[in-house]
């Protein structure tokens, strides 16, 4: 059976992505048999107000990475030189780049006559790395080359310019073999000792997001673990009554507001409840440290007041906070209800 070389499904892909744009835009694209694919793949005719302008435009569109650059991308242009720049109608260049999946475009038929003018022969044509073609910028697009297009119209009518007269063709001479546009890929050299890896976590986007929690987790729970010893040392040490209750206010206390601080993405407005949960356990270690070190103590009222008002803060911070999520939810589930009616209260548990 035939087999579908993956340039060939590559080269679609561009041309299928820049069809859907446009004709989603309401402009038409006609497409060119590929057998008479002398340097354009299709016709773009461009729509107002559902109604055709007479404004038509030429496209090539060159799909892949090969076509990056060290500024934007390039076309080739070596063997259409002519053909782009005495066209009548212009030609606009498009590349394809499948890996962050956007569309750029040029001028192909402006570009190569200012260059000819000024004498040069170039090889390829530059895109700028923002002259992105996407549903903000189509709008944008679209007008300026049908400016574009009445300009060139009006040019013709008029005749063709006057001569350049010897300094441009002494800037013809200087640039006859330049062209600055022949420069290795976007991004500089690749580094295939570290292309593993990269794919690796391309395949697994929220490895690193969830072994950086899983991480820090780890960490709070040791620091909170080689806390205990000097706290029990102050607090059975100083308040023997306060102890039983005090453990099981102090951490459950740190322990529930690290796991609400967690939910900062989805209820901003508690951002604090995290930040003061770190002060608790700074505080905390603080205490503990002194205690554990000879020939330093942490200051007194500072260890009266973090001991004795804790299991108070603890009982105050804790129903606060239930009640105020608890409130927030009941009405979020109510203003649901309100709109959509019973019949997406499961849809509204979970949102």
């Amino acid at each position: 059976m035939a087999k579908v070389l993956p340039t060939k499904k590559t080269e679609r892909a561009g041309v299928n992505q820049f069809r859907s744009l446009l004709e989603s835009a309401g402009h038409i694209v006609q497409e060119i048999d590929g057998g008479n694919d002398y340097g354009e793949d299709c016709y773009l005719s461009f729509t107002e107000y559902g109604q055709r302008t007479g404004d038509i435009a030429a496209v090539q569109i060159k799909s892949g990475v090969t076509y990056r650059r060290d500024t934007g991308y390039a076309i080739p242009c070596r063997d259409h030189v002519n053909d782009w720049s005495q066209s009548r109608i212009p030609v606009i260049g498009v590349v394809w780049d499948p890996e962050i999946r956007k569309l750029y475009w040029v001028n192909l038929t402006r570009y190569l006559r200012q260059e000819l003018a000024q004498g040069k022969h170039p090889r390829s044509v530059p895109i700028d790395e923002h002259a992105i073609l996407d549903q903000n910028t189509i709008k944008a697009v679209t007008q300026e080359m049908r400016r574009y297009i009445a300009r060139d119209d009006h040019s013709h009518r008029q005749g063709p310019s006057p001569a350049l007269g010897l300094a441009a063709a002494v800037r013809r001479y200087r640039n006859r073999n330049s062209n600055e546009i022949e420069s290795p890929a976007q991004g500089g050299k690749a580094m295939p000792h570290a292309a593993a890896q990269v794919e690796f976590i391309d395949r697994h986007p929220h490895l690193i997001d969830n072994t950086m929690k899983w991480l820090v987790r780890t960490v709070t729970a040791a620091v909170l673990a080689m806390m205990i010893p000097g706290l029990y040392t102050v607090v059975a040490g100083q308040y023997p009554h306060l102890w039983p209750l005090w453990f099981p206010a102090y951490f459950g206390m740190v322990g529930y507001m690290l796991r609400v601080g967690e939910q900062v993405g989805e209820a901003r407005h508690i951002k604090w409840v995290r930040y003061a949960a770190y002060v608790l356990i700074l505080s905390g270690w603080y205490v503990a440290l002194g205690t554990e070190l000879h020939g330093w103590s942490p200051n007194r009222t500072f260890c009266w007041v973090f001991v004795v008002e804790v299991p108070v803060l603890a009982q105050f911070a804790l129903l606060k906070i239930m009640f105020c999520l608890y409130g927030r939810e009941r009405a979020r589930r109510r203003r649901l209800a309100a709109a959509y009616g019973d019949a997406t209260r499961e849809v509204g548990a979970e949102g």
